[in-house]
């Protein structure tokens, strides 16, 4: 018995360490997160937009509104002077009536009768104490008062004299002239401003006889020129130097918030009037604010809902991920699991082989391994039939369960093959627990109607005392199995290789010779293309429709080669590949080329060729083209079921492919972690799912799961799907019941030749009809008889 080959073809289910699970599926919902973390604090940073646009309008708003302000305080301050100014003016063309008035002169030249006139005069001339005239006295050439008024009354007690340098100004000047003196405070604190104007009695002399003199308070002009402001107290009368000279003490400006304007008195040059005006800070303008308000919602319930529908694909990706990783997980468990006995199948043993290999390589520790064939079993199928011989296998099975510790695994390899990995243990001491194992079968006492004690052959090496590769450990145990079995069975032998392998250090001797020859069988097929291509139709599955069909290849009879799948295995060990590869597209596109002009051809391609250093698109366009062949028809298959070295060149090279006009293909995703991770790595148009997960999935729920998990993960990723190896009705409505579109398989069509896909596209496939079909195969599954599947060949 040999180790089944690890090669693509054959179908070897090798699963990832738990480190790759992490790293094809973990992984991304990290991705994920990040990308919706770094996603919401763009939509946050958004909020600020409208702040930013807000700001410039809020403050352009304002600031008119502080303009206009100062606009109007400026016209106020020029009020107010030109107010004051005509008040003053008023004051001094009194004045100057009073002094040249004829009750005046005559009163102030001796003339008696003009003593009620002349009274009457400085009465209106001193004013109420409303107007801001205070007092109006008439006064001699030597400046003393004969009369004088106060707020409109004439007072009796007159001072003896005026001392005023502004009463001998007035005496030198002329008629009509007005002497204007400095403002005074009072004792009570009011501003005062004294002019004065000559009385001349031009019919007698044209020289002054007397002096007409008033007091004007400056606060209360200022007040009736200021109006409300002045109220406020803001208005202000102030000297060239920039002093206050009215009202008297007050503060050249205010504390607080005030816009100031000044405006010359146009009445006296050097004098001007400031006005502070008090103002506060101004509020926008409601109906502004409430549109912004509005925008800034309007916008903050927009980003919300444009981060929903941004985000809602991305968490839903992450949990398609999630479930379509339990419901993996779910269908891997068993996948691994052997029904029969309860043991690991043959997946799981290689799996953990490998991992136990590995362990044993860093941890520095040993490694038994037990290959077990039970003798005689066939005959138990051929006298009691096959549910006698399953019996057998699961009693075995418990037996083996109940003999081995925790960490000692077992698995059923074959049909009556086992195998036990034993941690830590030498070769003897794995051949010791195969011993145990064979004395607790030999003693078994069958109940009435159960099998009967059951003997068995083994064959024991152990890692690294014997070999440190797996396969050589491997063939080592399997070596000194056949031995057994050859000399008396019943039997555990430990591999010795002088004794059991003799042959092959002749065959190691001549494995380049060998090696040599497989390379010429294969060139020979190669230059004489001993090869045919066949097609097998992918149906539309809803309408019966043949959208397309992949092309196949198969030896032919002389090429030396039973299968395609040993002239690939040969191809790969002389290291042939891409040549036979593109041999092999050559044949399929030559024979396509009466195919419906919509119809697809999916293609499968050899990682290994699309890695070749030499590989180029355009070479493949033109092998196309040459056909008749558009490369838009073409859908490149691409599988991981050989190892990919260098994934980077691949992708290099994929995206070349797809940019001359070729779409890709996911083969074979199911098939272990494999198509997982390419699925994780490159980006395709079809999703092929394979064939074990599509038989699965008709009595297996957890299949179903990860079919239609695939289903949903690539409708997402906008691919379509093709469900392989339907080959039952109850496959066919487990697909259909999934809405996977388009299908493959033995129910469908089976490969055949270029004219019969022809014909079978004119008349299409009557999926009504298929599903009416004796469902034979899934009652037989049922009943626990295992059929294999035909193995998918190129």
């Amino acid at each position: 018995m040999a180790l089944p080959s690890l090669a693509p073809e054959e179908g070897v289910f090798v699963h990832p360490q738990p480190a790759m699970i992490e790293g094809d599926l973990a992984a991304e919902p990290g991705t994920i997160r990040l990308v919706r973390l770094r996603l919401s604090l763009a939509l946050v940073a958004m909020a600020f937009v409208p702040i930013a646009v807000a700001a410039p309008i809020l403050s352009t708003a304002l600031d008119g509104k502080r303009a206009a302000e100062q606009a109007q305080v400026d016209r106020d301050a020029s009020n107010v002077a030109n107010a004051l100014s005509v008040r003053l003016n008023a004051v001094s063309a009194a004045l100057a009536k009073t002094a040249a008035g004829s009750p005046v002169t005559g009163f102030a030249g001796g003339t008696t009768t003009a003593t009620a006139g002349a009274k009457a005069a400085l009465v209106a001339l001193s004013g109420d104490g409303t107007d801001g005239t205070v007092v109006a006295t008439l006064l001699d050439i030597r400046g003393r008062p004969i009369l004088r008024a106060i707020g409109g009354q004439i007072v009796k007690n007159l001072p003896t004299t005026v001392v005023d340098p502004l009463v001998g100004a007035a005496l030198d000047g002329e008629r009509g002239d007005i002497s204007t003196g400095k403002v005074q405070v009072a004792d009570d604190g009011a501003a005062h401003l004294a002019m004065a104007s000559p009385v001349i009695n031009l019919a007698k002399s044209p020289s002054p006889i007397g002096v007409v003199r008033v007091e004007v308070s400056m606060d209360k002009l200022i007040q009736l020129a200021g109006g409300e402001q002045v109220g406020r107290g803001t208005a202000r009368l102030v000297d060239r130097q920039g002093f206050t000279i009215a009202p008297a003490g007050a503060p050249t400006s205010q504390s607080g918030a005030t816009i100031g304007s000044t405006s010359a008195l146009p009445w006296k040059s050097d004098w001007t009037v400031r006005l502070l005006s008090p103002t506060d800070v101004p509020a926008p303008p409601l109906p502004l604010v409430g549109l912004l308000a509005a925008f800034v919602a309007l916008l903050g319930i927009l980003i919300f809902w444009m981060a929903r529908q941004v985000l809602r694909p991305a968490v839903e990706l992450e949990a398609s991920r999630d479930r379509l990783r339990d419901l993996y997980e779910l269908a891997r468990v068993d996948s691994l699991h052997d029904t029969i006995t309860g043991l690991g199948n043959h997946r799981s043993f290689q799996e953990t082989f490998e991992r136990q290999m590995e362990a044993t390589r860093t941890r520095q520790t040993s490694l038994g391994v037990v290959l077990i064939d039970l003798d005689d079993f066939r005959a138990v199928n051929d006298a009691s039939g096959h549910a006698a011989g399953d019996e057998a296998l699961a009693a075995f099975g418990r037996l083996i369960q109940a003999t081995l510790r925790s960490s000692e695994r077992a698995f059923r390899i074959g049909g009556d093959e086992f195998a036990l990995l034993i941690p830590g243990a030498t070769a003897d001491a794995a051949a010791s627990v195969a011993r145990r194992l064979l004395a607790a079968s030999m003693d078994v006492r069958p109940e009435q109607g159960k099998p009967g004690p059951r003997s068995f052959s083994a064959g024991v090496s152990a890692s690294p005392a014997m070999a440190t590769d797996r396969r050589m450990l491997f063939d080592q145990a399997d070596a000194a199995l056949m031995w057994a079995k050859r000399h008396g069975r019943t039997s555990v032998e430990t591999f010795d290789q002088a004794r059991h392998r003799p042959a092959a250090a002749a065959a190691a001797a001549h494995a380049p010779a060998a090696i040599e020859q497989i390379s010429i069988g294969v060139a020979e097929v190669i230059t004489r293309r001993l090869l045919k291509p066949v097609y097998q139709p992918i149906v539309e599955l809803r309408t019966g429709r043949v959208a397309g069909s992949e092309g196949l290849i198969r030896p032919l009879p002389g090429s030396g080669f039973g299968n395609p799948s040993e002239l690939f295995t040969a191809a790969e060990l002389a290291g042939r590949t891409v040549e036979l590869d593109f041999a092999c597209l050559e044949l399929v596109c030559a024979g396509a080329t009466g195919m419906a002009a919509d119809s697809i051809l999916t293609l499968n391609l050899s990682p290994r060729t699309l890695e070749a250093d030499d590989f180029s698109a355009a070479s493949l366009v033109a092998l196309v083209r040459n056909a008749g062949l558009d490369p838009s028809r073409i859908v490149l298959e691409l599988t991981e079921r050989e190892q990919i070295e260098e994934m980077e060149r691949l992708r290099r090279n994929v995206k070349a492919c797809r940019a001359a006009g070729f779409r890709l293909a996911a083969d074979d995703v199911g098939a272990g972690n494999a198509g997982l991770r390419l699925l994780s790595q490159l980006q395709f148009d079809i999703v092929k799912i394979d064939l074990s997960l599509v038989q699965d999935g008709a009595v297996h729920e957890a299949s179903m799961s990860v079919v239609g998990a695939l289903q949903d993960l690539a409708r997402r990723w906008g691919a379509s799907v093709i469900a392989e190896g339907i080959e039952t009705p109850a496959q066919l409505r487990v697909v259909r019941e999934l809405e996977v579109g388009n299908g493959q398989g033995y129910l469908l069509g089976r490969p055949a030749p270029a004219e019969d896909i022809i014909a079978l596209q004119a008349s299409g496939v009557d999926i009504e009809a298929l599903l009416k079909k004796d469902d034979w195969l899934h009652r037989m599954a049922r009943s626990g008889v295992g059929l294999a599947a035909p193995a998918k060949v190129r």
